[in-house]
């Protein structure tokens, strides 16, 4: 019963942590990372740098950029050119020409719209560098929405972090699991770790990162360490959830179902295969593989409260799921959808919401089950316990099998 709960979350956390180890040693083994060649004594790496390499801006600004030579062009000259990539935000520097001495070049340009662009930076003839010169440039209509919606970041952070406490304390008050999904624990458990195990090895791995930069040359990467801790965080109230469900009162037959064992079994599965294909084909890389942890993520985050909600329809109660975890969760998501739309809007880029689905969809997705949550808690099973007599159907695995079609029994439609 619960040791399948177990074994379940257990498997998943210990086998991704295992992966993630071995992404972070084969590549540095087996050379299959970009590292801009192998040093044979015979050519010194010149390089430029462009900085900030990645800067906020108001319309009407003007900004001064720091180019800097790194490296003896042995008394020669560079001709460097520039280009604006994306919306005209922004005019474009003049050439200039680049020698050993200075060895630092201001580059000034004056905003004009709204928008985001790249500033790229060309050399004729080309230097012996293995990375892109280059500023993401993001200009905005007014600073207040920004700060708004900087504010709606943090409150939607918070917001997130502290949903995951009511559980806990529901579940101590009861002295009882009685209600609440297994299969919502595991899908979690294995959601949350594959999302920790994709931020940590773009954070932490250097050869992950170079990877990422072969992908997508001309971008920044915005991981930073809170979307390592809140993974982190939220892997710890999976394992107290699953502490709880050892001491606590559950019911004779409340297990992980067989679907849910399916399903986790074949994304493991998926993730399987990808380390053993990572290291055997070229055109593949670890950031690839981390990318598949992500995607594997995203299917948790779509279907992780599916299980909770038939089960709350099959008890007819929520007496087991906490109503404030739900609460919350809908306000971070209103929170952050809404800070998408306001920094949409602020710098005109309309298309960086359709272009992230991940995100619009999972946060649609996410308060929609929330709402059913809502609707089931203060209408349709309003103030109704579990009913001790019921307990044997909780998440036991034929009756989810052979219900999961029909959806809620008659009697539930009846309440509707």
């Amino acid at each position: 019963m619960w040791r399948q709960l177990w074994n379940a979350v257990g498997t998943s956390l210990v086998l991704l942590t295992v992966v993630v180890v071995t992404a972070a040693v084969t590549p540095l083994m087996t050379n299959n990372v970009v590292s801009g060649g192998e040093d044979d004594g015979t050519d010194e790496e010149i390089s430029l740098t462009l900085r900030p390499q990645e800067v906020s801006l108001q319309t009407g600004e003007e900004k001064t950029f720091n180019l800097t030579l790194r490296g003896d062009l042995q008394g020669q000259c560079v001709n460097v050119s520039f280009e604006l990539d994306g919306k005209p935000v922004a005019t474009t520097p003049p050439p200039m020409l680049v020698c050993d001495s200075p060895d630092s070049y201001p580059v000034v340009l004056h905003t004009t719209s709204y928008g985001h662009a790249t500033l790229i930076v060309h050399t004729d003839p080309p230097l012996n560098t293995s990375k892109h010169v280059f500023s993401t440039m993001s200009v905005m209509k007014n600073e207040a929405i920004t700060i708004t919606a900087d504010v709606l970041g943090w409150l939607y952070t918070i917001a997130w972090d502290i949903s995951f406490l009511p559980q806990i304390v529901h579940n101590w008050r009861r002295k009882s699991v009685i209600g609440l999904s297994f299969d919502y624990i595991t899908f979690c458990g294995i959601g949350f770790s594959c999302y920790f195990l994709f931020n940590m090895g773009l954070l932490w791995i250097p050869s992950i990162q170079d990877q990422y930069y072969q992908r997508h040359p001309l971008t920044v990467l915005h991981v930073r360490l809170n979307d390592v801790i809140f993974p982190l965080y939220a892997s710890l109230y999976v394992i107290s959830l699953v502490i709880q469900c050892f001491i606590y009162e559950r019911g004779p037959k409340q297990r992980v179902s067989i679907p849910c064992m399916i399903i986790s079994s074949l994304l493991l599965l998926s993730a399987i295969i990808w380390l053993i294909l990572v290291p055997t084909v070229d055109k593949l890389l670890w950031v690839d593989f981390l990318y598949w942890l992500s995607y594997i993520s995203l299917v948790i985050t779509a279907i992780k409260y599916t299980p909770q909600m038939y089960i709350n329809c099959k008890l007819q109660s929520t007496e087991g799921w906490s109503i404030w975890q739900v609460l919350l969760d809908l306000a971070g998501g209103t929170l952050s959808l809404l800070q998408m739309f306001l920094l949409a809007a602020n710098y005109d880029d309309w298309m960086s919401v359709l272009t992230d689905p991940s995100k619009l969809g999972m946060g649609l997705l996410s308060m929609l089950f929330n709402i059913f949550f809502i609707m089931q808690h203060y209408c349709l099973f309003r103030g109704a316990p579990v009913k001790r007599e019921d307990e044997e159907i909780v998440e036991e695995g034929g009756d989810i099998d052979n219900d999961i079609n029909n959806g809620c029994d008659n009697e539930t439609i009846s309440h509707m």
